[in-house]
């Protein structure tokens, strides 16, 4: 932590005016730190959350430390300096009067969260904090009751902290933890939840043994009732995960099956793909480098395996010279393009009134990946075989095939000594 604009004078009082600075600070400071630690957390997969990492990283922020270590000059951080500085002066405070204090602000809070005025109720709760009394039941129940607070407007994030931090200071108040392990299963994290609810099990009765002989009030059995009650709860929550994250693994597995042998086939068919697909490496491949999406389609397209084990692609129709096309899907490899064509053209669109474009007045062509020249295609070519004329380009993982009226084509068209079409 930076000291920052606020600087922490040394061998004389602070004056109101600093020591207010400084208590802003120091809070800011501490926000800020379990802040960043959430943010870090977001950029993480989604289940690698470590409550027993969270906890130790928590400890070692200068608020937390249960001992103070020079550094090797033997000076302390400026943020212990700090705060040794606002606990020099709050010596010369009366206790008795921040823990009335304190107590004030909770009552405060306690009339505002029963108006449902929550934002008001945990200003409350952090005046009450920053007395920084030494009572430390009053202290958790500062922290759960702003915990609560958070929970009640959803920020559940600061709900576990203020949960986290209340634990430290009293780790046999039962409610202030059933709420810490409802955040967690509300976040989504349900093995944490369990790892929370156990881990502050061992506390409670460790608590209870040293101070009170392992006694349980019959308020705390029912609250411990009440957390059997949810831990029973997450443990079906982390049953369903676990089921839901073998369905995703196997249906992970599944696709990435079905990728590799689509890979293949293209692979093996030589097609001219753009862009490049990783043929080599089927765990990167994405869909989108060969998924089509049309205004004229309902949905997405994409080349698949047919029931006969043949590829099946969609198709773009077009005819250049009056600027239209046509979309098909569920092309099947091995269908001859002048059968698929002659269906289209069987009927005249409306606009071909004269029915100009008909099986007997076209001719069918493709173009090379430069769109320098073109080649011609047989009405007896399967569509597979289409696809593979030297030169031709996939993009996008739409075929292309252009179709011209017979007269048209013999007036614009010329070819050249290896049989390739080229416009004049």
């Amino acid at each position: 932590m930076s000291s920052g604009d606020v600087v922490v004078p040394r061998g004389k009082r602070l004056t109101d005016a600093e020591r207010q600075a400084l208590q802003q600070k120091l809070d800011k400071d501490l926000d800020d730190f379990i802040e960043k630690m959430a943010e870090r957390k977001k950029s993480e997969s989604p289940r690698s959350f470590d409550l027993e990492k969270w906890t130790k990283e928590v400890e070692q922020h200068p608020a937390f430390l249960t001992s103070l270590e020079p550094d090797a000059d033997g000076e302390y951080s400026e943020a212990i300096q700090a705060l040794q500085a606002l606990k020099y002066e709050d010596e010369g405070e009366d206790e008795a009067d921040r823990q009335e204090n304190a107590e004030r602000f909770k009552k405060e809070g306690n009339k505002h969260f029963e108006n449902s005025k929550y934002r008001w109720a945990i200003d409350c709760y952090t005046n009450g904090i920053k007395e920084k009394c030494g009572d430390a039941h009053l202290n958790a129940v500062l922290y759960f009751n702003r915990a609560a607070c958070h929970k009640r407007i959803g920020n559940l994030r600061s709900a576990f902290k203020n949960c986290a931090i209340g634990r430290k200071f009293d780790p046999t108040h039962l409610k202030g933890i059933y709420r810490g392990a409802n955040c967690l299963s509300e976040l989504g994290y349900p093995k944490d939840a369990l790892d929370w609810i156990h881990s502050s099990r061992v506390q409670f009765a460790a608590v209870k043994e040293i101070e009170q002989q392992g006694k349980i009030t019959e308020s705390e059995q029912k609250q411990l009732n009440e957390l059997n009650a949810l831990q029973e709860a997450v443990e079906k929550e982390v049953e369903v995960e676990e089921r839901d994250h073998r369905k995703r693994r196997a249906q992970e597995k599944k696709e990435l099956e079905r990728t590799k042998a689509l890979l293949s086939a293209l692979e093996s068919r030589n097609l001219n793909l753009k862009p490049r697909v990783p043929f080599k490496n089927p765990e990167l491949m994405d869909d989108s480098l060969i998924e089509v999406s049309l205004a004229q389609l309902h949905e997405h397209q994409k080349v698949y395996f047919g029931e006969d084990g043949k590829l099946v692609w969609p198709l773009l129709i077009q005819y250049p010279e009056v600027g239209q096309v046509d979309v098909l899907t569920d092309c099947s490899e091995a269908t001859p393009i002048g059968s698929l064509i002659r269906k289209v053209l069987e009927v005249p669109a409306e606009w071909d009134p004269e029915h100009k474009f008909n099986a007997e007045n076209i001719r069918m062509l493709v173009s090379d990946q430069f769109d320098e020249f073109l080649t011609e295609v047989s009405e007896w070519s399967e569509i597979g075989t289409v696809l593979q004329t030297p030169g031709y380009q996939i993009r996008q993982g739409l075929p292309v095939v252009m179709i011209y009226t017979k007269p048209y084509a013999a007036e614009n068209l010329v070819t050249d000594e290896n049989g390739k079409f080229y416009f004049k």
